[in-house]
């Protein structure tokens, strides 16, 4: 039986249930299994699929049918100006995080380069590749408390050819070596750990150590802001992710703690979405 790539794309409707971007998936989807681009599925709609892409197709609607996130499904996600492998071990990375990494590449510039910057939960390796890339004569250390997260980073990492990061194993600023960095960024889980959108099907699929904290959320980005004055040079920058309604409270605490040239940043739908702050203490 003849099954086109256009009969495919129809059966986006069967999605419209379970999914607003229901026709984005479905050409996501069909475009990884036929290894096309979107506009070539739209220019072929008459050409047949193989039965063994029509049966990888169903199967994996099924699975967007049962929440599961695209990125999940096709196994990668763009972010920044390259592709990422991403699997349940890590979380999808956002086209927000990219503003951290904007932010990043400024903060570096006013330093006049960057010798060391560590990326504090780096899941999928995202923000690390990205500044790495940018930076190549920088070294960029790379911790994450997950193996499995760091075994995903490193292949990404092995895969677009980026040689100047360091991996570490460890909890935030525990598994950093005992240096002094110009740049600390991260973007730790600030969900609040009995917020009920946990419950969404779509982040039930991400783990959840990197999306929950305690303390309605504040109880890494607490660690973080503490912790990284031990690590950090004089004039250095400490960047961070936050949620919606936290951007406030971090503020108050970088300056209880002695940070200075504090800045609170709306990503891209005006939301408030990340703190800047510049350590002017003498280096220990």
């Amino acid at each position: 039986m003849c099954f086109s790539i256009g009969q495919a794309l129809n059966m986006s409707l069967t999605l419209k249930p379970y999914s607003e971007s229901y026709l984005l998936d479905t050409e996501m989807i069909l475009g990884f299994i036929v290894s096309k681009t979107r506009e070539y599925l739209r220019a072929h709609e008459d050409e047949n699929l193989t039965e063994i892409q029509i049966n990888q197709f169903k199967r994996m609607l099924c699975k967007r049918k049962q929440g599961m996130p695209v990125a999940y499904i096709v196994g990668k996600r763009c972010f920044w100006d390259f592709e990422l492998k991403v699997n349940e071990s890590v979380l999808i990375p956002r086209p927000e995080t990219e503003l951290l990494v904007e932010f990043a590449l400024k903060s570096i510039r006013s330093l006049n380069g960057a010798e060391r910057i560590a990326d504090l939960g780096t899941g999928s390796g995202a923000i690390a590749i990205a500044l790495a890339r940018e930076n190549p004569k920088c070294s960029v250390h790379a911790v994450d408390i997950s193996s499995d997260a760091l075994e995903i980073a490193r292949t990404n990492a092995r895969n677009l050819g980026v040689s100047n990061i360091i991996f570490h194993e460890g909890s935030w600023c525990d598994g950093l070596p005992d240096l002094n960095f110009d740049l600390i960024v991260a973007n730790p889980p600030y969900i609040s750990d009995s917020d009920s959108h946990l419950n969404e099907k779509s982040l039930l699929y991400e783990p959840r150590l990197a999306l929950a904290a305690k303390n309605l959320g504040y109880s890494e980005l607490n660690s973080i802001i503490q912790n990284s004055r031990k690590f950090l040079k004089k004039d250095s920058w400490l960047l961070l992710e936050h949620g919606y309604n936290q951007q406030k409270y971090l503020i108050k605490e970088l300056s209880r703690f002695g940070y200075s040239d504090i800045l609170g940043l709306k990503d891209y739908a005006d939301i408030d979405r990340m703190v800047a702050a510049r350590w002017e203490a003498i280096d220990s």
